[in-house]
């Protein structure tokens, strides 16, 4: 099963501020978030089922926080960080 993957204009204004060298990198981030959400790591460690979570991406440079909407098959980012 895919999940669609849902930004609002705030995550894609993140995105398009990204350098150009991370760009292939956090396309295959949210690829890996469209089949396999709960892979990332919870939001907080008090709370390991939760349904935010984050996924590090081009070798912990970035990271990306999100909600998984399983009743949905839906999975919305909320935020993207990069620290290059």
């Amino acid at each position: 099963m895919a999940y669609r993957i849902v930004t609002d204009s705030q995550v894609r204004a993140q995105i398009r501020a990204l350098p150009v060298e991370a760009l292939p990198l956090i396309a295959e981030a949210l690829s890996v978030l469209g089949l396999t959400p709960w892979n990332g790591r919870p939001y907080r460690r008090s709370d390991p089922d939760g349904w935010m979570r984050n996924l590090d991406f081009a070798d912990a440079r970035g990271f990306i926080t999100y909600l998984v909407l399983e009743d949905q098959d839906r999975v919305d980012v909320v935020n993207v960080t990069w620290f290059g």
